[in-house]
């Protein structure tokens, strides 16, 4: 509310409600159906939505649903990035940019063998994003 008041928004007929319970099953369907219905956005006072809270449901909900959604970017491109994939977000390894010649096929087979299937992120240039799709092909990481 503090919010809308800010930037002098009427909200007065817009609905409101918390996603705090949203990790329980039987409030899927609910929600599910203001997805698919309404324009809705997700905003937190507590740093950006679904990263390690449950805003990630809703992000998942939504793939599951093939629901659009838009992450607004923030401070940085990972948090972006990570709230986006709609991943488990709870646990990340976060590489920066992978290495250009030595250590590159190590650091590729490392996250391609990720035992605790902890999902990986990491930079890559533009430049090198098709090399490094053919690298991750014959890792066998499709």
């Amino acid at each position: 509310m503090k919010l809308f008041g800010m930037y002098e928004i009427d909200y007065k007929d817009k609905q409101f409600f918390s996603l705090t319970s949203f990790t329980s099953a039987g409030s899927f369907t609910k929600y599910l159906e203001i997805l698919k219905t309404h324009d809705v956005g997700l905003v937190s006072e507590a740093g950006t939505p679904g990263l390690s809270d449950p805003g990630k449901s809703m992000i998942q909900l939504c793939n599951e649903n093939q629901l659009p959604y838009s992450i607004l970017p923030g401070a940085n491109a990972l948090v972006p990035a990570v709230v986006g994939a709609g991943f488990d977000t709870s646990k990340f390894t976060f590489i920066g940019f992978l290495p250009q010649k030595k250590g590159r096929q190590t650091a590729l087979k490392a996250m391609t063998e990720n035992k605790d299937q902890i999902p990986v992120f990491f930079y890559e240039s533009v430049h090198r994003i098709e090399k490094l799709m053919n690298e991750l092909k014959t890792l066998g990481f499709d």
